[in-house]
């Protein structure tokens, strides 16, 4: 009996919060770009420009070429942590200061 109407209790109140929360997310969605056609669209400039230079590209040698490519990836790798780690105790320090808990 306890457990039914715990339930119901919380069902009411997560109807409740989606009700208030519906304009905000509303706006948000609105407001945020389509992620998707960005994604295309860097996609496919990417591929135009590497297309566009693969001669220059056949004029190094094989070895060096893979050490290029190798740099290149240890380096957007460090770049993409260091931003990623950052972000993420940004997030974090909003929620403390949200308090949520």
């Amino acid at each position: 009996m306890f457990k039914a109407l715990f339930n119901i209790i919380i069902d009411l109140l997560a109807t409740l919060i989606q009700i208030v929360m519906f304009p905000i997310n509303s706006i948000i969605t609105g407001a945020l770009p389509d992620l998707s056609s960005r994604i295309l669209d860097t996609t496919n400039m990417l591929t135009d420009v590497f297309s566009n230079m693969y001669w220059a590209l056949d004029l190094i040698p094989d070895f060096l070429t893979g050490v290029l490519i190798f740099v290149i990836t240890c380096e957007i790798s460090k770049h993409t942590i260091y931003i990623g780690t950052h972000v993420i105790i940004k997030v974090w320090n909003l929620f403390q200061k949200l308090k949520f808990w």
